[in-house]
């Protein structure tokens, strides 16, 4: 009589008879296809048109040719050691304060710690464009705000500065990446035994001597893979380097491709894919190299099954000094640049600087852009991709995620090592790859709009793949176990117990798919074409073009849209801050 009460409690809505076909292989076997399909056909269209005489839809023959012809190609050599030191420095500027911000936020009694989290968050998702609007505005050499003062102050006759050189490259780009550093660093420095650094201030050891004989140390493993991570970026960064640097002669990998693909007319797609390739196999061997150095920690382990004590150092008057700094970077990131191009979207010119300026502000840019019909459909079909392709990248990264962690499938480490593929595609060389695989397809995708959803959830994968992946193991496998035992078959537990648990999580990630797809520049610069246009590539128009005030204009209207998706999602969604994790 027990049994036959206790089978009467299971739930009438979870099936109890086995489906005629084997569900659990064929979302696996579909799931590998589609994300196989995203990651591999456009690259095998890059290399085969590295190989090939002509362009796309036109006859030719198999070749060498353009990688002689890159390799010939007078700027390549510059171009080289360009890429070299700028991916090189702007990784030691982003570890350098990346690596203090965590040491500061994670290991000290520094007052404001949780703002400064806060801000650093802010200082990551501001967008490469408006990063650069407001440091042109800043330190050009002829109109740079700070070089006008400077020049008044002390009686120069040439500007101090000028961003318009790898040095500003290196220093804008490194000072933006640095809070992506923090994200991957900080959780070094949580895990450290507070007892070491104790005993080494007993021992008579300053804060100073402390950090640099004891928690560096420590902390050396993902400093140096964070380090090798962001040298990957800096191969792949196209937006600051296009701006600042190519204008001015100044050529990087991604760049020079550009040129060759997009802007120099005929347009030298053979030397441009030849060049995509190089790179993209220079990408994939520092992946590799990344992914073992990340495997290499566990000597460095603090954290034991007893004894372990974590918490934040006092470290005396020294606060006070870490607290300026902190407040000076996020003056300097955050409050001025918004300043300055807030200041200068109601400027007709921009440049001169005097008492009188706010008398001279207007709203004839918010008027002249809002009247753009480029710009109203570039910001329509940017919030359409966002929101519409975020939540199709999010869902294909929670069912990839719930296969590889929880499932016992066989053929999962297949479709983990598919799915992260793109991880080693700079954004530009997918762009470029993605050209040549969809104009030969006879469907109506090149061209419109899908190309760019395409395009953004093929990039876009891996990184809500591992902002999903802590959400799926924070879940005990118990309820699933239930679900199995009472005759549910696994699809049914996923879509009835684990997406709802993770609804949380899944936001976050669509939070994060949101923001990076409004700012996404790389690639959309070479699909977007004038039928299809996006916010980004607008607004890099404007700038393109020098037109600075209706630039500011557009990058406020685009930063207050995602202020205030931002807003609404913590609001109503209640997505915390601390949901936000990439990596």
């Amino acid at each position: 009589m027990a049994n036959v009460a206790a089978a009467k409690d299971i739930p009438a809505a979870i099936p109890a008879a086995r489906p005629r076909f084997n569900a659990s292989a064929t979302v696996l076997i579909g799931m590998t296809a589609v994300v196989a399909f995203l990651a591999i056909y456009p690259v095998g269209w890059l290399v085969y048109g590295s190989f090939s005489s002509a362009p796309p839809l036109q006859d030719g023959v198999l070749t060498i040719g353009n990688y002689i012809k890159a390799i010939n190609n007078p700027l390549i050599r510059g171009t080289f050691w360009n890429t070299v030191i700028f991916s090189f420095g702007q990784m030691v500027v982003a570890v350098a304060i990346g690596a203090g911000l965590g040491w500061i936020i994670a290991r000290t009694n520094t007052p404001g710690r949780q703002t400064f989290e806060l801000l650093s968050l802010i200082v990551f998702l501001i967008p490469g464009l408006l990063a650069v609007l407001a440091w042109t505005m800043l330190l050009s050499p002829s109109k740079g705000v700070i070089n006008q003062l400077l020049m008044w102050m002390f009686d120069l006759e040439k500007a101090p500065f000028n961003i318009y050189t790898m040095g500003g490259m290196i220093f804008l780009h490194g000072v933006y990446l640095a809070p992506f550093t923090y994200l991957m660093i900080t959780p070094a420095f949580v895990s450290i035994d507070s007892g070491l650094e104790e005993s080494a201030r007993m021992s008579g050891s300053g804060v100073l001597k402390t950090f640099w004989r004891i928690t560096l140390p420590l902390t050396r493993p993902a400093i140096l893979s964070t380090s090798l991570f962001m040298f990957i970026i800096g191969l792949e960064s196209f937006d600051i380097p296009q701006m600042l640097g190519a204008p001015y002669g100044i050529y990087v990998f991604v760049t020079q491709i550009y040129t060759t693909c997009c802007v120099q007319y005929p347009p030298d797609y053979g030397q441009a894919t030849a060049l995509s390739s190089v790179l993209l196999v220079a990408a994939a061997v520092l992946i590799y190299f990344y992914r073992r150095s990340v495997r290499q920690t566990s000597r460095f382990e603090t954290i034991k099954g007893k004894g372990y004590r974590a918490g934040a150092a006092d470290i005396g008057g020294w606060k006070w000094v870490t607290f300026a700094i902190c407040v000076f970077y996020f003056f300097m990131t955050v409050f001025l640049p918004f300043a300055i191009v807030l200041i200068g979207s109601f400027l007709r010119f921009f440049g001169r600087f005097d008492m009188e300026i706010f008398q001279r502000m207007t709203l004839e840019n918010y008027s002249r852009v809002m009247a753009h019909p480029a710009l109203v459909n570039g910001f329509l079909n940017s919030f359409g991709l966002a929101v519409v392709a975020g939540a199709i990248c999010v869902l294909m990264a929670a069912v990839v995620g719930f296969i590889t962690i929880r499932s016992k499938m066989p053929g999962r480490g297949l479709l983990d090592a598919v799915s992260m593929l793109p991880v080693a595609y700079p954004a530009t060389v997918l762009g470029i790859g993605l050209v040549w695989a969809w104009v030969v397809i006879p469907l109506p995708v090149y061209g419109t709009i899908l190309i760019l959803a395409v395009a953004y959830i093929t990039r876009y994968v891996p990184i809500g793949l591992r902002t999903v992946s802590g959400g799926i193991v924070q879940i005990s496998d118990e309820l699933e176990s239930a679900s199995k035992m009472s005759g549910a078959p696994w699809l049914y537990g996923f879509r009835r117990i684990i997406l709802p648990l993770m609804r949380p999580t899944l936001a976050a990630a669509w939070l994060i798919m949101f923001l990076l797809f409004m700012r996404e520049l790389s690639m959309s610069i070479i699909l977007a074409g004038t039928g299809n246009p996006v916010a980004s590539v607008v607004i890099f128009d404007y700038y393109s073009s020098g037109e600075l005030p209706p630039m500011a204009a557009a990058s406020v209207i685009m930063a207050a849209a995602m202020i205030a998706v931002v807003w609404f999602s913590r609001t109503f969604l209640k997505i915390s801050y601390t949901d936000l994790r990439v990596g």
